[in-house]
């Protein structure tokens, strides 16, 4: 039986004008392993992003969320294990907000554990020679807004929720060697949602 996969990118922000997270979310097939994949641009604004992600999720229903956003100083792809209820903009947003030390929801609990099987999917992918590393927090930008936003909605559903960064593009940087390709990055995002597929089926069958 076919999944719903809600795979989710970036818009371009500060003084980028392009972001490897859309750039990889849209350059994929409408169907990886047996999920059916719907693609989501978000814009680069704290709580409107997740806004438009919870309400996408709620019209689509998906199985499986997995958001993408964009890392510096890395030539790997990390999966993220936690989000945290915390808002501290290191650089303004696409609106201009820059909060600093602010709940993502005021009185929602300090964090919450991606609810893919992140370790497991990191473990499975380094075996595999992908460059796939974990992760630990998405940071308080507009990642983590809208990480945290799913996780706290689909808290206690059947929904699985997860969040990977991907590189910078060559043409992002001075120096090359701190950055991906975009079609390395799509081939790894692909092996990521393909042993997710694998996982997820191998469970419904333990």
């Amino acid at each position: 039986m076919m999944r719903k996969l809600l795979l989710t990118g970036f818009d371009p922000f500060a003084h980028y004008n392009i972001n490897p997270s859309w750039e990889a979310v849209k350059a994929l097939p409408d169907v990886i392993g047996n999920f059916a994949v719907a693609k989501l641009m978000l814009p680069n604004i704290y709580g409107t992003a997740g806004r438009l992600l919870v309400e996408e999720a709620e019209r689509i229903k998906p199985d499986v969320i997995l958001m993408t956003g964009m890392d510096s100083g890395s030539t790997r792809l990390h999966l993220d294990a936690v989000a945290v209820n915390l808002r501290d903009a290191l650089l303004e947003d696409n609106k201009g907000a820059a909060p600093w030390g602010e709940p993502v929801v005021p009185g929602a609990p300090a964090a919450y554990f991606a609810t893919i099987p992140t370790h497991a999917l990191v473990k499975r992918l380094q075996k595999q020679g992908c460059p796939v590393h974990l992760g630990y927090c998405t940071g308080g930008y507009v990642c983590n807004d809208i990480f945290y936003t799913a996780l706290h909605r689909f808290n206690g559903t059947s929904v699985k929720t997860g969040f990977a960064h991907v590189p910078l593009l060559p043409q992002m940087v001075w120096d090359e060697s701190k950055a991906l390709p975009l079609d390395e990055t799509v081939k790894t995002l692909r092996q990521i949602i393909e042993n997710l597929s694998e996982i997820l089926t191998e469970e419904e069958h333990a």
